[in-house]
């Protein structure tokens, strides 16, 4: 029986045939492998791989390159059997490697990662430490060392980021173990690496604390403040001042639980920590003030249990405001705060039944203390509540079923709740639409992040860059991010390049895929009408449309049509403006137009531009409704055209 080819790309990108190691061929050649593993089965054009591996400028030979490459591959992966084709097979108008998961080092990895964290929610602590080294253990350098192209230098550090969020993990749950010794050793060369990362710097000084090194603890805690001062212009945040501070007063809860000494009688409820699990506040947290007014005055509210949702489009900030918000309050409630992402690892929703139990563990229910079935923990998180003062921050939730059992019963607690819709049946005091920024609102977010009069010396441009990303927050942070970086550009410059690059078949920039991950959750969650309707209702050149024209471009009855666009926006994917009108923000129409290239066919997407401009009452397609994302291009260039000429944007 022949082996299937096994592959890595946590290191350098190779692969094997049982034990023998195959010639992968050049480093372009490598790309396109490391290009087809990362998409995990799923199809890639043509064009998607020549933008993996050149910029903006490809040779002109450079799908024939591309082409001969896969031909090599198929070679190399079927070991020169001429009667296969090897693992990569044809889609469509593309290709797609499928491999099993234990073939792929990558896949091997997230599978013990979201392992340790459902060990690490059931209290097996020892278990998911286990599975956290298991995980580190696959890694051979860095992450698709050796292999060009802009694609692979975007993945690069999007796993270099996932390692080391997980080795963060293990050193957590290392400290919880009891384990502080190893765990100092293994921090501090961390911490040489990275100093000026807030949380190994906290997990290193807990571990001194921890360790009985109480004095090197302080001093660790004073670098890292003089390095942020002197690099960055910041304090510590948050998290590290209140280490810092517990560690002066002695807080007895900074103990391990592997430290702890309880007598077997000991009530359940005697532990002696008061939760305070509220991520970090943004520093630079800018705008929001009408609503952050709305929220403090219902979460203080004494004659009930406030519960107020945030609702909105991905990226807006829903999640950062909750969290600003809890910490405006916090004071109010002494009992503690709770921070919950329901979302759940690898996009799984969190059960109820698994964050009960975490958050009866927070209040010192040991795992074997709690009831197995969900309605006994939820009865035992209400008597827990009862009577404390508790803020309640529960992340992405996924519906109300997911929610019910979480929700105090009396008065004196508060729950913020974020979500991608608002939800029916739950005694939500208040749900709020979070917008996008207002324009002086975008500006100010800028001006502190790539300092005042960086931006206001370009006002016009500024205000252009800020209009390029919508307002949209989590893009105007990163723009903002993006000039700070570049002190030598103007900003006239970069915002230039920036209206290149969003208009882009694939989005290249670090950035822009950044800014496109919350959509793509958005869209995964889309049935296969939404999803259509989202991409088709996208590729007209109009601020807005009306009823009859989405009708034309989804083919589809009037009430129809009506009844898709209005659930794409209730799930905030498209903007319901005037009675029957609907318009996108500008980076997710261009998100939905890159979806458009791949999940619709060039004369699915021509002929619902047709329709459209039969119903207007002309013989052919009207250049300004042509799916161009090209000011300059004179008519309806199918899309793949489009992807293949990189006319440069008009300004």
């Amino acid at each position: 029986m022949r082996h299937q080819p096994r592959f890595t790309v946590l290191g350098p990108v190779r692969a094997w045939r049982g034990d023998v190691e195959l010639d992968l061929g050049s480093p372009q050649q490598r790309a396109v492998l490391a290009a087809l593993l990362l998409r995990e089965g799923s199809q890639a054009t043509i064009t998607e791989l020549i933008d993996a591996l050149w910029d903006v400028d490809p040779p002109r030979a450079a799908s024939g390159t591309v082409r001969t490459y896969l031909y090599r591959l198929r070679r190399v992966l079927a070991s020169g059997d001429p009667d296969l084709a090897g693992p990569i097979e044809s889609v469509g108008g593309g290709y797609a490697l499928r491999v099993d998961p234990e073939q792929l080092d990558y896949r091997r990895f997230r599978e013990l990662v979201a392992g340790a964290e459902a060990d690490r929610a059931d209290g097996n602590l020892a278990g998911a430490a286990a599975s956290l080294r298991a995980a580190d253990a696959l890694w051979q350098g860095s992450a698709l060392a050796g292999v060009p192209g802009p694609y692979a230098q975007s993945q690069g550090i999007r796993l270099e980021n996932l390692r080391r969020s997980a080795i963060e993990d293990r050193q957590a749950i290392d400290l919880d173990l009891g384990r502080h010794t190893d765990a100092v050793t293994e921090l501090s060369a961390l911490v040489a690496d990275e100093p000026l990362c807030e949380r190994l710097r906290q997990l290193l000084i807990l571990a001194l604390y921890r360790s009985g090194r109480k004095a090197d603890a302080l001093a660790n805690y004073r670098e890292v403040r003089r390095l942020l001062g002197d690099e960055l212009g910041l304090d510590p945040g948050r998290a590290l001042q209140d280490l810092h501070q517990r560690i002066l007063t002695g807080d007895p809860a900074l103990l391990g639980p592997a430290d702890r000494q309880q007598s077997p009688a000991a009530p359940i409820l005697a532990g002696p920590a008061i939760p305070a699990q509220l991520p970090a506040d943004l520093a630079d947290f800018t705008g929001r003030a009408e609503i952050m007014r709305t929220l403090t005055t219902t979460l203080t509210s004494v004659d009930h249990t406030p519960v107020v949702g945030l609702v909105g489009l991905a990226g807006v900030g829903t999640s950062t405001l909750a969290v600003h918000a809890a910490h405006a309050v916090r004071d109010r409630f002494p009992d503690g705060q709770l921070y919950l992402d329901l979302r759940g690892p690898d996009e799984e929703p969190v059960e109820p039944r698994q964050a009960l139990g975490t958050f009866l563990r927070a209040y010192g229910v040991a795992p074997d203390s709690q009831p197995d079935s969900l309605a006994e923990r939820a009865a035992l998180w209400r008597t827990v509540l009862d009577g404390r003062r508790v803020l309640m921050v529960l992340d992405h939730a996924r519906d109300a079923e997911q929610l019910r059992h979480l929700l105090p019963a009396s008065p004196g607690s508060a729950v913020i709740v974020t979500a991608g819709r608002r939800m029916a049946g739950l005694p939500v005091a208040r749900w709020s639409t979070v917008d996008v920024f207002r324009p002086d609102e975008s500006l100010a977010l800028m001006e502190r992040v790539a300092g005042t009069d960086r931006v206001r010396a370009e006002p016009g441009p500024a205000r252009r860059y800020a209009e390029i990303c919508s307002h949209l927050p989590l893009a105007v942070r990163l723009a903002a991010a993006r000039l700070a970086a570049r002190p030598e550009w103007s900003v006239a410059a970069i915002e230039d390049r920036l209206r290149v690059e969003i208009r882009q078949p694939v989005a290249l920039h670090e950035d822009c895929i950044t800014v496109e991950v919350p959509f793509e959750r958005a869209y995964r969650q889309l049935d296969p009408r939404q999803a259509t309707a989202f991409c088709l209702a996208a590729l007209p050149d109009r601020p807005d449309l009306d009823l009859a024209a989405v009708a034309a471009l989804l083919d589809l009855p009037p009430y129809e049509a009506e009844r898709v666009m209005e659930s794409l926006a209730d799930a905030h994917l498209v903007e319901a403006g005037p009675y029957q009108r609907y318009r996108y923000q500008s980076v997710v129409r261009w998100f939905a137009r890159r979806k458009a290239l791949l999940a619709c066919e060039p004369a699915q997407r021509e002929e619902a531009l047709a329709r459209l401009a039969r119903g207007y009452g002309t013989t052919a397609v009207d250049p300004v409704w042509a799916f161009s994302p090209y000011a300059d291009l004179p008519s309806i260039a199918p899309a793949d055209r489009w992807a293949a000429e990189r006319v440069p944007a008009a300004r």
